[in-house]
């Protein structure tokens, strides 16, 4: 590959996929399939959305990335683990990412054009909103991961609406709360690994600000994100198979990682961020085997 297009697929950090590009995914994955479960969707239809809603959301990611690297390009400079990112190197300039995230940004439109008049609105307020405004939040407040959380959690009302036409604020709500809680608890253990460059840089974060007590405060987040989706559950008539792996199981795993990782030590951090997958897919894999087993008891 080229220099250049190698810089730019930096940029985008597609070079990464999955990672990075499935937390966003999560949460319109989340949104569409508890959505689906409510109408009883037929399966096929099911899978052309997931399939739709992962494009996207991995252009909002790579958009997202863009914006903060334009950003965040002279504190960057002074962090080791980012210093050498494409527009704090000089690999890509200004221009060149402007001309970049408008393709992007163009692509996300189209997409959300398809879903209905309703959710291209809330995609159009959105997402300029919400996760064009994060990269400015750790200059402002020591919770950047939390807006984080906010800002990607616009997927839920967005692709809920998509599906069924209407808003169930109840059902929007828990499972939006719950993807907030999740991003932001994954966000932090992905900051730790920069807690000495962003003290020294004045950067702000939730892993600089919680210090030693940030299990203790990860594991508040785990305990909303468990009793969310155990009312979303109850709300939109799940069964078991729900419970057990889409509740239960990530509410365990994401608590292992809490307190298993060294939040001093930057590689033990990332590996449990990527970590962080696991339970996130255990939530789309225990809605799609309830709304399969669903379909087939209405079947009979």
């Amino acid at each position: 590959m080229p220099s250049k297009a190698r810089a730019l697929a930096e940029l985008t950090r597609i070079h990464w996929f999955p990672v990075g590009c499935d937390f966003m995914f999560w949460p319109f994955a989340w949104g569409s399939l508890a959505a689906s479960y409510h109408v009883a969707l037929p399966m096929n239809e099911v899978v052309i959305n997931t399939l739709f809603y992962a494009l996207l959301g991995t252009l909002v990611h790579s958009a997202g990335c863009v914006i903060n690297d334009m950003l965040d390009r002279d504190f960057d400079r002074k962090v080791e683990r980012s210093k050498g990112r494409p527009i704090a190197s000089g690999a890509v300039t200004m221009t060149e990412a402007s001309i970049l995230l408008f393709v992007l940004v163009a692509a996300i439109f189209y997409m959300f054009s398809t879903t209905g008049t309703t959710a291209l609105t809330l995609g159009l307020v959105g997402l300029p909103a919400c996760g064009g405004t994060y990269p400015l939040m750790k200059r402002w407040m020591y919770w950047p991961s939390l807006y984080l959380g906010f800002a990607a959690s616009w997927a839920v009302p967005f692709t809920w609406v998509a599906i069924t036409g209407e808003f169930d604020w109840g059902m929007i709500l828990n499972v939006a709360v719950a993807s907030c809680c999740w991003t932001c608890l994954y966000d932090t253990i992905y900051a730790c690994q920069d807690k000495k460059d962003d003290e020294k840089a004045g950067v702000k974060s939730m892993a600089v600000r919680l210090g030693d007590g940030i299990r203790l405060a990860l594991s508040v987040f785990d305990v909303i994100f468990f009793a969310c989706l155990l009312w979303a559950g109850y709300l939109n008539d799940q069964h078991l198979p729900f419970y057990v792996m889409s509740v239960i199981a990530p509410f365990l795993l994401c608590l292992w990682h809490i307190w298993s990782f060294d939040h001093n030590d930057p590689k033990d951090s990332w590996e449990k961020f990527t970590a962080g997958r696991h339970g996130a897919a255990l939530v789309c894999a225990g809605l799609f085997v309830d709304h399969y087993f669903n379909l087939a008891s209405l079947a009979i």
